[in-house]
């Protein structure tokens, strides 16, 4: 079961959004510099009510990450800032980072423990912020090398001192993020064996033949998932020894979001506007299926009309490819929850080592939640 709504214009889309730890309220960015969040999410759609709107940016809100333990959001925009909000007293109250950038922030994430953040930017650096109570203020640590361009994605290791990075130099990297000023005894996670590494130290890269738009950790933090734009979705196992590596090639459009549903399973959702399934079947990584499926009444009227299904099909694909659209083609895809790629995918229950609900938000302006066990599909290759 599945259920979408419109909410925000079509005109506007949505760059990012984030649920607090109860799912009670919602925060996101209609694709400018504001940051609005809904309350009575655990309502209907219908009844979701605006609670309050953040105009602190100057420009287009580029990352929300809402931590489930300290209930505290981070933002980041392409001004170049990032803010930590903080609530007290029914507002909201930004506190100052220090990103020292000079290009737009592109994705922000909080480490699970809530102690540290990291920023991706145009400025191919990754800043590390963590707090510093003497100054009241949010101080960074700069990840530098060997980025060659922006980089576009950042995910934290289960561990909280590891980090993945995607790049448009069509690299994967993984750093140690260690801080000793917030860190305990530093912890090498799925890399035990191998001599452990001082802050902003790269321990492997991986290559694609694309921009790197999406990374993300299993649970368990022993497998590393990236997708390119190139149609391919690359996953990483660690188990002892040499990494290994398999990569995914699927025949629709790339990838724009990524996340494990279990150590078994992975959604990804983009440009082709509907979530996909790749599953772990043994053999090695597959895609699976997509999420959102047509209805058996609109499939019967297809096989009934073979020769309409047939241009309607030809039109499709001369959307796909940016060729003119007739309106028929235009509404083939009416079925479909989302109508525009989709940019931001979240698991509405972090807590858990298997995702039974996530959402995620596209350029239409919509929201859909997925509620994967009453969904049709095949739910033992997904580990749930």
């Amino acid at each position: 079961m599945s259920q979408s709504h419109q909410i925000v214009p079509s005109t506007d889309g949505i760059t990012a959004h984030a649920w607090n730890s109860d799912r009670t309220e919602l925060a996101l960015s209609p694709n400018n510099n504001e940051l609005i969040i809904f309350e009575n999410c655990q309502a209907p759609m219908s009844e979701w009510r605006q609670k309050i709107k953040l105009t602190e940016h100057d420009l287009t809100i580029s990352g929300i990450d809402w931590h489930p333990v300290t209930g505290m959001i981070v933002t980041c925009a392409h001004d170049r800032n990032a803010f930590v909000w903080t609530y007290s007293d029914g507002v909201w109250n930004p506190s100052l980072v220090i990103l020292r950038i000079e290009y737009a922030a592109i994705d922000c994430k909080w480490s699970p423990d809530g102690r540290k953040f990291a920023v991706a930017s145009g400025a191919k650096c990754v800043p590390v912020c963590h707090y510093e109570e003497e100054n009241s203020w949010w101080v960074s640590k700069m990840i530098k090398k060997p980025h060659k361009s922006t980089v576009l994605c950042v995910a934290w290791h289960p561990n909280s001192q590891l980090i993945a990075t995607g790049s448009s130099d069509f690299k994967c990297r993984l750093f140690s993020a260690y801080v000793e000023a917030t860190d305990d005894s530093q912890d090498m996670g799925p890399l035990a064996g191998e001599n452990p590494a001082s802050f902003a130290e790269m321990y492997h890269d991986w290559s694609a033949n694309g921009w790197v738009h999406c990374v993300d950790w299993s649970p368990s933090g022993n497998v590393l998932a990236f997708g390119a734009h190139d149609s391919s979705l690359h996953v990483v196992t660690f188990g002892g020894g040499a990494p290994v590596t398999q990569v995914v090639r699927f025949t629709f459009l790339p990838l724009c979001t990524v996340k494990f549903i279990s150590d078994a399973a992975i959604l990804g959702g983009g440009h082709d506007c509907n979530p996909a399934v790749f599953a772990n079947i043994g053999a090695g990584w597959a895609f699976s299926e997509f999420c959102d499926k047509k209805p058996a009444a609109e499939k019967k009227a297809e096989v009934a009309t073979s020769g309409a299904a047939a241009a309607r099909a030809m039109f499709q694909n001369k959307t796909k490819t940016g060729q003119t659209q007739s309106k028929e083609s235009m509404n083939d895809n009416s079925w479909q929850k989302h109508q525009s790629p989709v940019t931001f995918m979240q698991q509405l229950n972090p807590a858990s080592s298997t995702c039974s609900e996530f959402s995620t938000t596209a350029l239409d302006g919509r929201i859909a939640v997925w509620k994967l066990p009453e969904m049709d599909l095949n739910h033992g290759a997904m580990g749930l």
